[in-house]
């Protein structure tokens, strides 16, 4: 190669001067395709896993069962799987940094935080979609109302993903999922202990009670999403 074409090439390849302004004007000759909110959300559904929106999807079957067969005792079948379908959710969205793959993401062109609040977003309505599908089922052979219908159905639902971010947030390894799962059967073991032994507490008289407690527990579970967001900025910045 003579020295002439070396020189062509090493023109042709030069590397911006070392300041900010040149640096911005190198990276701006880069192509960049523009992609709306919309379209990054639909794509970071596509990388969560199948056999989680499958599980979240089949848990309608215990409700479509219980309606046909049981009915009276519908709310209390599937009030025992809800929670199971909050620890999909949270295992899910934990699943990068407890398999240590949030360092691989950060590199990416968009930020770790954008990707986490896109799939709470799409497993946030995934999951009101079911639950909103579950309550009118529960509601055939009960005297409960749909409010509270729905109210009994969320507080398992958001105490297990409250208690699950929280559990994810501290401990980022597969212990974390197996605190998830722990804290999943407890709870639905307890609801349905509750059901059996304190009757008394699903009577009309408690509703105010049970409304207070899901208004806490959705606040609740807005600080830990909060934090969990926050966290992944630190992690970037220690990075």
């Amino acid at each position: 190669m003579n020295k002439q074409m070396k020189r062509s090439i090493q023109k042709a390849f030069e590397a911006p001067q070392p300041n900010q302004q040149e640096k911005t004007r190198f990276l701006k000759t880069f192509p960049q395709p523009e992609i709306s909110m919309w379209k990054f959300i639909l794509t970071q559904a596509t990388y969560l896993q199948k056999w989680t929106l499958l599980f979240s999807v089949l848990l309608l079957f215990p409700a479509l069962t219980g309606a046909y067969h049981f009915e009276k005792n519908t709310l209390w079948i599937v009030s025992a799987f809800v929670p199971f379908l909050g620890l999909l959710a949270v295992t899910e969205n934990a699943r990068s940094m407890v398999y240590g793959m949030n360092e691989f993401e950060m590199s990416t062109r968009f930020s770790l935080r954008s990707v986490i609040l896109a799939r709470m977003e799409v497993l946030g309505v995934l999951d009101l979609l079911i639950l909103c599908f579950l309550i009118p089922l529960c509601c055939i052979g009960n005297d409960f109302s749909l409010f509270q219908t729905g109210i009994y159905l969320l507080v398992p639902y958001l105490l297990t993903v409250t208690t699950g971010l929280w559990i994810t947030r501290r401990f980022h390894s597969r212990e974390a999922i197996y605190g998830c799962m722990s804290v999943a059967v407890l709870i639905s073991g307890a609801n349905m202990g509750l059901h059996l032994i304190a009757d008394f507490v699903y009577q009309s008289s408690y509703i105010s009670w049970w409304f207070v407690l899901s208004v806490l527990l959705v606040g609740k579970m807005i600080y830990e999403t909060y934090c969990t967001i926050k966290q992944t900025e630190e992690l970037a910045w220690n990075l």
